[in-house]
């Protein structure tokens, strides 16, 4: 596995611990404080939510963009290539078309 592969694992696994410690201390510290009202709970998940959904769109927009600068970098030379490869095929099929009207004088 590469070292962008590795990186994007290493930073969802740790996202996703990350959000699980987060969740169950909030769920521990619901659970001990009483006064906490459930309006207020729905409130505080609602939060998190919308915080872990941040938190995903943030990744993905990371993740994307190393995707897209990777298929940028490689693109050079698979260009090159292909540009020279139909090249020497117009060449090959320009010299043909020349062989064959010599030929048929």
């Amino acid at each position: 596995m590469d070292s962008m592969q590795q990186q994007i694992l290493y930073t969802i696994v740790g996202t996703l611990k990350l959000s699980k410690d987060k969740f169950k201390e909030l769920m521990e510290d619901l659970i001990q404080n009483p006064q906490y009202a459930q309006d207020e709970g729905k409130r505080i998940s609602m939060d998190i939510m919308h915080q872990l959904q941040l938190l995903k769109n943030d990744l993905e927009l990371k993740i994307n963009m190393k995707i897209e600068d990777t298929k940028n970098s490689i693109h050079v030379p698979i260009q090159e290539a292909t540009d020279k490869i139909l090249k020497d095929i117009k060449k090959k099929i320009h010299d043909y078309s020349i062989a064959q009207l010599l030929s048929n004088k």
